[in-house]
């Protein structure tokens, strides 16, 4: 999921190529073994990707991106996250945001300078300290996570996170069925102001190991990924 950033030129266009180069480069990696060290070169060429798009439309100068990616295999998920759009891991009634937030009030609560209640009215809190696009090179968070079955994955824009709390989102998950929950996070969000874009995907892990045809049934996909709603 990429979120492109308010207030920059081009934010629309940078969290499409983003995309764009991720499940291009991706589909390449079918065969072989993802890792963290993977997932950190495709995530520094789709930035690279952005910059080359820049360097032949100056007018996109300074467009930025956020980017949670996340890639499953077998029992694991690789995930690379830049940003603060969130991941989050549901897995035995217990919501566990996996991603931390790469914001300058986000940095402050790590460092103990500010607590979370704090940093929800903070006037900075919307102004990132890392982003792909703006510079040449990005510093990405990679992670393995070993699967369960049960397990429900959830990527949220900021325009989710920011109206719609933890638990409320825990509460969505757990007290609707699977195939209505992405649309629920985006209706509770709207219902709260809705001043962004929201995004929601959630993914729900059916078995362990995941083992996938070579070429993807449109049935079993389905069966794993719900998919995304935007609003």
């Amino acid at each position: 999921m990429a979120d492109g950033v308010g207030g920059h030129v081009s934010g629309e266009i940078a969290s499409s190529l983003a995309v764009q180069s991720l499940q291009r480069d991706l589909s390449t990696w079918k065969e072989h073994e993802l890792t963290k060290s993977t997932m950190e070169t495709l995530v520094g060429d789709a930035n690279q990707y952005l910059r080359e798009h820049v360097k032949k439309n100056p007018q996109c100068e300074g467009m930025g991106t956020t980017l949670t990616t996340i890639a499953i295999s077998s029992s694991k998920a690789i995930i690379g996250h830049i940003g603060d759009t969130r991941a989050y891991l549901l897995r035995n009634g217990k919501l566990e945001q996996i991603t931390r937030d790469h914001t300058l009030v986000g940095e402050q609560i790590r460092l103990g300078k500010l607590t979370p209640d704090q940093a929800k009215v903070h006037p900075g809190r919307h102004i990132l300290s890392r982003v792909m696009g703006p510079r040449e090179f990005v510093s990405i968070d990679s992670f393995e996570l070993n699967l369960m079955p049960g397990d429900l994955i959830v990527l949220l824009s900021d325009g989710i996170t920011g109206l719609v709390s933890d638990e409320e989102i825990k509460n969505v998950l757990i007290s609707n069925a699977f195939n209505k929950t992405a649309s629920v996070l985006v209706q509770q969000a709207n219902k709260a102001g809705g001043a962004d874009n929201s995004t929601a995907v959630v993914i729900k892990i059916n078995e362990v190991p995941l083992i996938f045809p070579p070429k993807f049934s449109l049935e079993r996909v389905k069966a794993l990924l719900y998919g995304f709603w935007r609003g």
